[in-house]
């Protein structure tokens, strides 16, 4: 859909919803460049609602800020509505789709007798197999805010008494996502859930797989003129070398890395894409590099807040995938040229049921749910693919573990550079 289309759209959202949007243009009028967007309530109101940033051209980044502001709005305790929670014993949630999951065994241990969960849906319908039907999910998986302090009243009306201060760890909003179209929304959402399958299985090789990890590096003198112009871009924010990696997995939907190492000045930076148009991929992956560089010095940009690393120095693998620091690795990569696609990706709806069928016949079925719809056609949603990996969330300083699909990446290497008498509830 047409940037200028896509503009009317989330403004009618925010007319909807009521809310009045300020925007800022974080690059100064570079391109490509990031937005950030911060929502309010009411004319009266100082502090936010939601918060989100945008990258792309200038156009798409302003929008792109509209939109994800938006999506935190939608998907985040705004939006919660208790009387579509179902609540069941946390330990029965740790069979059936989840079992595969990292949080697994901390489920049948947690205390509390009801644990908020949300009716999903599969995704991809009669392809799948008849024993992939409706799956409860946890809420907190997908929702950070439910598990803070501030939001034990939410909980309360949910009929939830469940502990979750360990759980808590592998909550993240990985697979939310909002678009035009239902499946716009479900592409992104889709397409976020493998980018950090890929991330999470990146880190799992290089840090706790053994001897032998090479990633595959894209050659920058390889890029088309307008990748080569982000890419530059992105050099010239980050004032280092920037290495863009192709860390497309097993799942064969084309996912790239655009990363910089850590200084002793600052954490590594990172930007990361996902398509099924390997171009579109590097694009996103870049502009996202950009809007993170762009995002550090901006005030209440929505941007994501890199973790504290310290409750991961007693496990020194663990460690080392929070700092990522791939400079040993890079010095033994594989250099590549740049994948060209064969042919232009179709409109979102074809994408999504291509990439979905590729998920569902790798043995990876994908589960949805529809969060809010709006009378614009503005869509939130959430998808989970509960065999992918969320591992991850290791860079933001959660101790968490790789979970099956993370084991079998490792060689069954993972167990050899764990702690000794590791529990996952340390």
């Amino acid at each position: 859909m047409p940037v200028d289309e896509a503009g009317r759209r989330v403004s009618a959202a925010l007319t909807a919803l009521g809310l009045r949007a300020e925007l800022v243009d974080a690059g100064d009028g570079r391109d490509p460049t990031a937005w950030r967007c911060r929502l309010f309530g009411g004319e009266g109101d100082v502090s936010p609602v939601a918060c989100g940033m945008g990258k792309g051209r200038p156009d798409e980044a302003r929008v792109g800020a509209l939109f994800e502001a938006v999506e935190h709005y939608l998907t985040g305790p705004a939006g919660f509505d208790p009387t579509a929670v179902r609540s069941v014993p946390p330990a029965a949630l740790a069979t059936g789709p989840l079992q595969g999951d990292a949080c697994a065994l901390l489920l049948t241990g947690t205390p509390g007798g009801r644990m908020a969960c949300m009716r999903y849906h599969p995704l991809g319908g009669p392809a799948l197999p008849r024993t992939h039907t409706e799956a409860l999910v946890p809420l907190f998986l997908s929702a950070p805010w439910y598990v803070e302090i501030g939001a034990a009243p939410l909980r309360e009306l949910a009929g939830d008494d469940c502990d979750y201060a360990h759980l808590m760890r592998y909550s993240c909003n990985s697979g939310s996502a909002v678009g035009v179209t239902a499946a716009e929304a479900l592409l992104h959402a889709v397409n976020e859930a493998i980018e950090r399958d890929a991330l999470s299985l990146l880190l799992i090789r290089a840090f706790l797989g053994g001897d032998g990890f090479r990633p595959r590096l894209i050659d920058p003198r390889t890029l088309p003129h307008g990748l080569a112009r982000a890419y530059a871009t992105a050099e010239e924010l980050t004032e280092s070398t920037v290495h863009l990696l192709d860390i497309t997995s097993d799942l064969d939907v084309p996912t790239m890395l655009a990363y910089t190492a850590p200084t002793s000045r600052h954490p590594h930076r990172r930007g990361g894409g996902t398509s099924l148009d390997p171009a579109y991929a590097v694009w996103r992956a870049l502009t996202e590099l950009v809007q993170t560089t762009l995002g550090e010095s901006l005030p209440h940009s929505g941007a994501a807040v890199r973790g504290d690393l310290t409750g991961l120095a007693a496990h020194p693998a663990l460690l080392a995938c929070g700092r990522f620091d791939l400079t040993g690795a890079l010095r033994e990569a594989h250099m590549v040229p740049f994948p060209r696609a064969a042919a232009a990706a179709g409109p979102p709806g074809s994408q999504l049921r291509e990439v979905t069928a590729m998920l569902a016949a790798r043995g990876h079925p994908a589960y949805h749910r529809m969060v809010r719809v709006l009378p614009c056609g503005v869509t939130a949603v959430h998808v989970i693919v509960p065999d992918l990996e969320r591992f991850m969330l290791i860079i933001d300083g959660n101790l968490v573990l790789p979970g099956r699909r993370g084991l079998a990446a490792a060689t069954g290497r993972v167990s050899e550079s764990m702690p000794p008498n590791w529990q996952p509830h340390q």
